[in-house]
């Protein structure tokens, strides 16, 4: 392999036809007995477009029977063939090393005249890179065939982007790192829209997997309810005003009303609806009230019973050693949805405020379906601050916006063929666009391109292993499942 030129923060690589390089793998360009080392990555191939090469392959078509009687001593077909299949790599300068220190700052050019380029493999690469091994989670294999795993470390405090389109692995990383972080003792929050996280409790057969006594799922009309004195007035405000929409004037009201239940000891949900009913006020304030009351009751989130409601402090008290909350949304309505994300969310940044709980991390799929749009910047900045890191999983890509990607500390990024989805990835500050669109195209299923903090700002592509534990997910088909049931027979018809 020879240096052809350099554009920029780019190189391209004459490699010939036996010097195999795949897409995402790294090479190395050493001068001499230079300590310095030039590390760039390989995003796309290309033919090698040298002068005469077009008239070569046309004459060969056009004469190729009388050219294959021709004795060739000198073997220059070959030769003629190697050029002709000699391809150009198109690289990414992504650092330097210099002795035994890796840099991202690259300032020097090495020669085109003297050099040696080589394969250099990930498992070597990380090694210049100061990484703690203390809670390392596990997802599989670069496509050089190393071990590929990443830190929890680099998971907290940061705000990370599972995307790709459907069916391509996305939940089943989701899931790898949910239970490598509550195996290191983490405690986590997952919205689960399709009903799929809770598989993590079991493995493939049947028997009970490592995370069984360290998930706890929350579904309604079984074990999820809240009581309103559990709740307390900031978040029940914040469900009128932005889940329920409800006017500022009715919302003035209804904290009137909450003090009067307050102190007189009814603070409830019958004590809510007849304070509603017998409250001295504008008869369109009390119907508007009324309504919300009536949504809110629809939902089945609300108990009186304090004894069966759920406390989140108490939850993470029992389990120490780390916990998965998942709170189960396929079944309920959007309002339902919208209604209970905006519990969590307040009552769990509340409890963070007041530092009464640990740092949480939180998983939100498909998050445009249930979260209103004003709270990802709530998300990426405020409650970021407070203790709730985010992971976005998403094969909707435009639906999160520029600002979410902009702030990205971590992307995992499954196949995409759509421009419009590329080019909305592209403008992560963490990646540039010819590598997100000469790699991720070609990705296969269950193969990421991994970016920042999590790979030490050195993309690398993986290939994600499979779990022993149950991660469900599959789509349900109709032709691949069980013989359909036959409808019955009306006997009354003659």
């Amino acid at each position: 392999m020879r240096i052809l030129a350099k554009h920029g923060d780019e190189m391209d690589i004459l490699a010939l036809p036996h010097e195999t390089v795949k897409k995402g793998e790294y090479l190395s360009i050493e001068e001499g007995s230079d300590l310095r080392t030039l590390l760039i990555q390989a995003y796309e191939e290309t033919y090698m477009d040298a002068p005469g090469v077009d008239e070569e392959i046309l004459r060969d078509e056009l004469f190729h029977p009388e050219v294959s009687k021709i004795d060739d001593p000198n073997e220059l077909q070959s030769v003629s063939y190697m050029i002709k299949d000699a391809r150009v790599l198109r690289c990414k300068i992504r650092a330097s090393i210099d002795g035994q220190t890796l840099s991202h700052d690259v300032n020097w050019l090495p020669s085109r005249a003297q050099n040696r380029i080589q394969r250099f493999p990930y498992d070597k690469m990380i090694r210049y890179v100061s990484r703690p091994e203390a809670h390392r989670i596990e997802l599989g294999n670069t496509i050089g065939g190393e071990g590929f795993g990443i830190d929890c470390e680099d998971l907290d405090g940061r705000l990370t982007i599972i995307t790709g389109k459907k069916e391509s692995g996305k939940s089943h990383l989701s899931k790898l790192l949910i239970s490598g972080l509550i195996a290191h003792g983490a405690y986590v929050v997952v919205f689960d829209i399709n009903g799929e996280y809770g598989g993590i409790s079991f493995n493939k057969d049947g028997g009970p997997s490592p995370f069984i006594d360290r998930v706890k799922n929350f579904q309604v009309g079984s074990n999820l309810g809240f009581s309103l004195k559990y709740l307390g007035k900031r978040v029940f405000i914040d469900i009128l005003s932005h889940a329920l929409d409800t006017p500022s004037i009715t919302v003035r009201e209804f904290m009137k009303i909450w003090d009067h239940l307050v102190a007189n000891g009814r603070l409830n949900m019958r004590g809510l609806y007849e304070a509603i009913l017998n409250w001295q006020s504008n008869e369109m304030v009390k119907n508007a009230l009324l309504s919300r009351y009536y949504s809110l009751m629809s939902t089945r989130l609300f108990i009186d019973s304090e004894i069966s409601a759920v406390d989140f402090k108490d939850t993470i008290s029992q389990f120490p050693s780390g916990v998965a909350m998942i709170f189960s949304l396929p079944t309920i309505s959007s309002l339902s949805r919208r209604i209970l994300v905006q519990i969590v969310l307040t009552k769990l940044l509340d409890l963070l405020e007041g530092k009464e709980i640990p740092p949480i991390f939180l998983f939100a799929e498909e998050a445009h379906l249930y979260l209103r749009d004003t709270y990802w910047e709530d998300l990426i900045t405020r409650m970021r601050h407070y203790g709730i890191f985010t992971t976005f999983i998403t094969n909707q890509p435009d639906a999160l916006g520029p600002s979410v990607y902009r702030q990205a500390d971590n992307i995992f990024l499954f196949n995409f063929t759509n421009e419009r989805d590329l080019e909305m990835i592209a403008q992560a500050a963490i990646v540039d666009a010819d590598t997100v669109k000469g790699i991720v195209r070609t990705l296969p299923r269950r193969h990421c391109l991994a970016l920042g903090k999590v790979v030490a700002e050195l993309p690398v592509t993986v290939s994600v292993r499979d779990t022993q534990f149950v991660t469900l997910g599959s789509t349900r088909l109709f032709f691949n499942g069980p013989t359909p049931i036959e409808p019955p027979i009306n006997h009354s018809k003659t």
